[in-house]
């Protein structure tokens, strides 16, 4: 027996995706705030329970008539909702509705149905994979965080680097902590990921099984119960060698000597743009992204300001590339970026690419373009750098490697200090010191000989105090590092 149980209100105001899912966010926000209440004794458990139990019915609420707005007919009509009774022909007691594609879903509370329906208006969710989840998760993130689009771009690439297909397929709600576990043991047994591959893979499952958490798909979130520390003996944490990071002073002029030689064939032509990319990347350290954002007008007197970069989003399917006024470091809030010194020989290759942009009447604001004008892209740029060192058999080929060798085999020889070396290449002192000062290649050799020298000379080697840095505990684990100035 089927009864019909839906109503809706076509006098109140329409409740957008984007508005319902913020109501929900600032009640769940109530919730958790109710919780660390009770925890400091500021309202006893009668008084949470209450106010948890107007939270909830303000949610279902909101859910339903959000649902009753939108689960209508292409005339307007509400899509009727049945409750079917239990019978002796169908003993099942469950809630039913027709979806404007004609499939049927249903369950067996009212309340589960409505939860349902609003998973789909929201963000299309009609199942509960793994899959499906994740992208109502990163569309909640997207309309509710203002993220930037690379942010979404990653986490779409670490969700199909990290998950496999049949953990894709499977319903969330019967993934146990047990089996959450037993997949990441055997994933990081397999594969050895590096530290932050993993912290990565952590990220992706917390955005899932939050949210699924959050909208009370699951009623407890197995990724909580997982420690990183059972795992980390697993994965690649040795530090990184020079070789495996950085580019030796003697590597850098054959890549330069290498464009210079392009510049001289047919086949590549004296506006090798690219070519000029790199030279310029080699001398300031600037990210991709950065080097393909640089204007004319950024060029000042005695430095160059670094305050943008190009970014990828996808519009329609298709990848399109866009100007976004801050740095990578800066993530989404702009600090009008940083200042690099323009030494000599920046400003020469500079004048050298002005002087040939207005023989060959090219006219652009920025300066790495292509004759028509139109500036370079980092995929392109990116594949040009890894095969002009690939052709050179460096193990190294990334434009990263650019900036680590600029840090490592100029500054921090030629005594300039980290906070200065940190400020011209855009991030903290610690990241600096941790990840971009690496020993030279053949810092061996170069030591050997100093300290053979002194032996030979009868010298005693210079004795300068060092200069400690203390890192807090909030940021990781207390790190005393002594560096030379």
């Amino acid at each position: 027996m089927k009864k019909e149980v839906n109503t809706v209100n076509q006098d109140e105001n329409v409740l957008t995706p984007e508005e319902a899912v913020r109501l929900l966010g600032s009640l769940e926000t109530q919730r958790e705030y109710l919780k660390v209440q009770e925890k400091s004794g500021i309202i006893d458990a009668d008084g949470v329970r209450d106010e948890l139990e107007m939270i909830s019915q303000k949610e279902k609420a909101i859910r339903k008539r959000f649902v009753m707005m939108n689960h209508v007919t292409a005339e307007g009509v509400p899509r009727s909702i049945s409750h079917h009774e239990a019978s002796p022909g169908n003993p099942k007691d469950y809630y039913i509705t027709k979806m404007p594609d004609g499939k049927k879903i249903k369950a067996t509370t009212y309340d589960g149905l409505i939860q349902k329906l609003f998973s789909y208006y929201t963000n299309g969710l009609t199942d509960y994979s793994l899959e499906s989840v994740f992208k109502a998760a990163l569309y909640e993130k997207e309309i509710t965080e203002n993220p930037n689009q690379h942010t979404i771009t990653h986490l779409q690439a670490e969700f199909t680097r990290f998950i496999s297909k049949d953990l894709m397929k499977r319903d969330i709600r019967g993934i146990s902590d047990i089996e959450l576990k037993k997949y990441t043991q055997e994933w990081v047994n397999r594969e050895h990921p590096k530290q932050k591959a993993f912290f990565g893979y952590k990220g992706v499952l917390n955005l899932i099984f939050g949210y699924a958490f959050t909208h009370r798909i699951i009623s407890i979130n197995p990724v909580v119960l997982m420690k990183n520390k059972p795992y980390m003996k697993s994965c690649d944490t040795r530090k990184p060698k020079p070789e495996e990071k950085i580019l030796s002073p003697e590597e850098i002029d054959i890549l330069k000597k290498e464009v210079r030689h392009r510049m001289t064939l047919k086949k590549y032509g004296r506006y090798y743009i690219n070519g000029y990319a790199m030279l310029f990347a080699i001398e300031t350290g600037v990210r991709a992204g950065e080097l393909c954002a640089i204007r004319w007008e950024d060029i000042r007197e005695k430095s160059i300001h670094i305050h943008a970069q190009q970014l990828t989003k996808k519009d329609a399917g298709k990848k399109v590339y866009y100007y976004d006024t801050c740095t990578k470091n800066e993530k989404g809030i702009s600090q009008d970026g940083r200042e690099f010194p323009l030494t000599k020989k920046i400003a020469e290759l500079l004048a050298e690419i002005k002087d040939l942009q207005k023989e060959l009447h090219i006219d652009s604001e920025y300066i790495f373009c292509h004759e028509d004008g139109e500036w370079i892209k980092t995929d392109a740029y990116e594949t040009f750098l890894r095969r002009i060192c690939l052709s050179k058999g460096f193990k190294v080929t990334n434009n990263h490697a650019l900036r680590m060798s600029l840090n490592s085999n100029v500054l921090l020889p030629m005594g300039v200090s980290v906070a200065d070396r940190a400020a011209m290449l855009g991030h903290s002192i610690q990241t600096n010191l941790m990840f971009y000062s690496f020993a030279q290649k053949d810092y061996l050799d170069n030591v050997r000989e100093l300290l053979d020298s002194q032996y030979e000379n009868n010298e005693e080697p210079p004795r300068e105090p060092l200069k400690l840095i203390h890192f807090p505990k909030k940021e990781s684990p207390e790190i005393l590092i002594s560096q030379h100035f």
